[in-house]
């Protein structure tokens, strides 16, 4: 176990030094930030100057090498649109957005997963038929129109939540549920086909020969072994979630990074970007290798081997 979490570990590092070049470079196609940075109408020799004082004339390895220091040390450099350094300006906004996915997970797990064991044990019935179109409405429905809708009814009409901002649970109802609709539906397919092959093995049908109760051949014996692709699934989407709730974000001025990132993308604010995209990155990161460590916790055969 400690090999594989050393080997994973060391993958994971890899992974992230890739991803800080590839920030690196997309920066450098932008333009040259001395050009962001300085007032209308400056002189070539201010431009210069700043130039020489950002390292921007010295050879693009050397450049990467600083970026790489200073980015271990969390040193971004300020934000062009707000004067302030970016990588604080970003982790500010970081407990907003994982308050918005952590919510959207949670009701997405909550529901799919029931509903797709659901439809397992239903298949080919009307349970199962059910299941399936719900999901796949889900699934069509843009989340733009669905947030724009739920603010009509909900926000604007009933006035039974906020429409905007961030002012407490109420404000969360909304975002959270918008966001969630596409994980829940592709938790709720995995679960349904991972159970439906998970079923008809030959450990399940020796339970119940034994006797066992329904239910707990179910939870103990099929669940457990079919939730292997759900936890697969739930770790990915927890990554997307963190660095994906761009338009959930910006439809109900969720105060995340997400809308960050669009304000930063159109002020051409290459710091904050930058501080944005890593964290992220080593968010999507982490949240793989909990994913790959809680594998042997469910199947023992992936712990022995």
């Amino acid at each position: 176990m400690g090999q594989y979490l050393l080997r994973r570990l060391l993958q994971s590092l890899v992974v992230i030094l890739g991803l800080t070049i590839i920030v690196f470079g997309i920066s450098h196609l932008s333009g040259n930030p001395a050009d962001l940075m300085l007032p209308m109408g400056a002189s070539p020799q201010q431009r210069a100057d700043l130039i020489q004082r950002l390292g921007l004339d010295r050879p693009l390895p050397v450049q990467y090498i600083t970026f790489l220091a200073n980015a271990v040390r969390g040193d971004f450099g300020d934000s062009i649109r707000f004067r302030t350094p970016a990588l604080p300006l970003v982790m500010s906004r970081v407990p907003a957005t994982a308050e918005l996915a952590l919510a959207s997970l949670l009701f997405a797990v909550a529901v799919g997963i029931p509903l797709g064991i659901l439809a397992a044990l239903r298949y080919r019935k009307a349970g199962d038929y059910l299941v399936t179109t719900v999901t796949t409405l889900g699934q069509a429905t843009p989340s733009f129109w669905l947030g724009i809708m739920l603010i009509l009814v909900f926000g604007v009409q009933l006035k039974w939540f906020p429409i905007s901002g961030n002012v407490g649970f109420k404000s969360l109802v909304m975002p959270a549920f918008t966001l969630s609709i596409v994980p829940l539906v592709t938790i709720a397919k995995v679960t349904r086909s991972s159970m439906i092959s998970t079923l008809p093995q030959d450990y399940v049908r020796t339970a119940r020969s034994k006797g066992i109760p329904h239910g707990r051949v179910v939870r103990h014996h099929a669940l457990r072994n079919a939730l292997i692709p759900v936890v697969t699934v739930i770790g990915v989407l927890l990554g997307s979630l963190l660095s994906g709730a761009v338009i959930t974000e910006q439809i109900f001025a969720w105060p995340g990074i997400g809308r960050l990132t669009i304000e930063s993308i159109n002020a051409r604010d290459f710091p904050v970007v930058q501080a944005i995209t890593l964290i992220t990155s080593v968010a999507v990161v982490g949240a793989n290798l909990l994913v790959d460590l809680s594998y042997s916790l469910l199947d023992p055969r992936i712990r022995r081997s």
